[in-house]
């Protein structure tokens, strides 16, 4: 089976999409699919993977989540790109992620007059992204929240990253029988062992163990922006971080509210407790964690799934997170749940440091969830 993949987006950029898209081509591959991806100018290579780019264009750098008006040339070069592998490759399914890669499959698709199904790989509301990326813009958040829910209904199956997008899915896509979850898989093989570090990754560990010291370690890595709760995390740290304290707090991860993550740091007098790592490589992850005594995902709620809560329970660290129905089907009672920051202090209170705990990996197998997709895709091109 051939699988045009479409991700509008700069693939790969150690982003929780992008895992998603790595993970599931990776084994769509081993199934015996041949994928090949359509992605912007720009992104790291990843040896296994098929990925045809559109043409440089030299003033896009941007890698960060959310809306931009540049974004524009961009889907129209992938358009034409997309159109021009729907004729050369002749793929059997087009497999589309976020949004822009729907709008991007479809007119591409139509310009081709191919007849090749789409399968819509959804992993989040528009309107709550544009929530949190980009509260300023009303009306594009307006036209392209109605623009995405056009497109949505030309799709040929849709599956989605969670169960918390069923309600608001099934009231916009007209065909209740052809919506799936397909969860987020837990990458087993990038945990099983130890990542070989570039130098100045290297000298990242070196520098985080001698700050470190003695002290407990919190760590989180991921997006650095509100929406994700990080600014609340420091916030709740911050009240009773102390050079007397057991614990020390490690972040990872970039995005657009670093710089003031830092300042509110150093204003409040706790910037010796709080580590800033800066960008962390998706594939040296498992070295970063494995400075940690606990781990958090402090996103309240999200209509999207959470990667990042999967990847921690593949390091068996205790993970701290907020009491909802995705933490506790992916934890069940093994987490930690907090059900405001208040609670913060009192749950690591109760972590010793030196706690593994086995998590039950079968739920979240990533050879399982892309098994699913495959039977989706083999319906589809009977």
């Amino acid at each position: 089976m051939k699988i045009l993949t479409i991700t509008a987006t700069p693939f790969f950029s150690d982003r929780g999409c992008h895992m998603r898209i790595y993970n599931e081509a990776k084994f769509l591959q081993r199934f015996g699919s041949v994928v090949k991806i359509c992605a912007y100018h720009y992104g790291k290579d990843i040896g296994g993977l098929d990925v045809e780019r559109i043409k440089e264009v030299k003033w896009y750098k941007r890698t960060a989540p959310g809306f931009s008006w540049g974004k524009f040339w961009l889907d129209l070069k992938l358009i034409f790109l997309c159109r021009r592998q729907i004729k050369t490759f002749e793929p059997d399914i087009i497999h589309a992620h976020l949004y822009e890669g729907l709008g991007v499959g479809y007119i591409a698709k139509i310009l081709a007059g191919s007849s090749v199904p789409i399968v819509f790989d959804l992993q989040g509301d528009l309107e709550e992204e544009f929530k949190s990326y980009n509260r300023k813009n009303y009306a594009a958040r307006h036209f392209f929240v109605w623009l995405s829910k056009k497109f949505i209904g030309r799709c040929d199956w849709l599956v989605l990253s969670s169960e918390n997008m069923l309600p608001k899915i099934e009231k916009i896509f007209p065909y209740k029988d052809r919506i799936f979850v397909i969860k987020d898989g837990v990458d087993t093989e990038l945990f099983g062992e130890a990542p070989k570090l570039a130098g100045k990754e290297q000298k990242k560990i070196e520098e985080i163990k001698e700050w470190k010291g003695e002290k407990k370690l919190l760590v989180y890595i991921g997006g650095l922006s509100d929406n994700k709760g990080v600014g609340d995390l420091l916030e709740a740290f911050g009240n009773f971080a102390a050079p007397d304290g057991e614990w020390k707090l490690l972040v990872g991860g970039f995005g657009s509210d670093e710089e003031k993550y830092k300042r509110y740091a150093k204003e409040n007098n706790f910037e010796n407790f709080v580590h800033f790592a800066g960008k962390v490589a998706y594939f040296s992850l498992p070295a970063f964690m494995a400075l940690g005594d606990a781990a958090i995902d402090p996103k309240r709620s999200s209509s999207e799934s959470s990667g990042k809560l999967v990847n921690l329970m593949a390091t068996k660290l205790p993970i701290i997170c907020f009491d909802n129905d995705f933490n506790r089907s992916r934890l069940e009672e093994k987490g930690y749940f907090m059900k405001t920051f208040s609670n913060l202090e009192g749950i690591l209170k109760k972590i010793n440091g030196r706690e593994k705990i086995e998590y039950n990996l079968q739920n979240v197998s990533p050879k399982k969830e892309v098994q699913k997709l495959m039977a989706i895709f083999r319906l589809l091109t009977k």
